[in-house]
């Protein structure tokens, strides 16, 4: 998985934090797209992120064989967990680039906003 960071953060910063999760339907796109380049939004004094995540049948295949591996007896969520995981990291590391771990607002168009509310649920 990778992810992007934009920061204009100075050392002990905690900034407000903004990750961002692109559109596609599930099935294309990615998040270092220019049009999803961060840097203007941290001259709003944020450190912005955009995540990429699995997509189509590696993302959100869901099949009797991949459920039978699983412990829960599911399969198909891969890119929601990808999201997921993208998460955890932007809460354990982003400290280190000026950002405030507790003050994380998730966004998205599209696919990304329909992720956004599958994560709060």
């Amino acid at each position: 998985m990778y992810l992007n960071v934009w920061t204009r953060a100075r050392a002990g910063d905690a900034l407000p934090v903004m990750v961002w999760i692109h559109g596609g339907g599930l099935q294309i796109g990615h998040g270092h797209l220019p049009m999803y380049d961060g840097d203007a939004l941290t001259g709003e004094g944020i450190v912005a992120v955009s995540i990429n995540y699995r997509l189509g049948v590696l993302g959100f295949l869901a099949h009797p064989e991949l459920s039978a591996e699983s412990p829960h007896g599911v399969s198909g969520n891969y890119g929601i967990l990808d999201q997921v995981a993208a998460l955890e990291w932007v809460r354990d590391n982003i400290a280190a680039f000026g950002g405030d771990p507790g003050n994380v607002t998730v966004f998205g168009e599209s696919a990304g906003s329909w992720s956004v509310c599958y994560l709060m649920a």
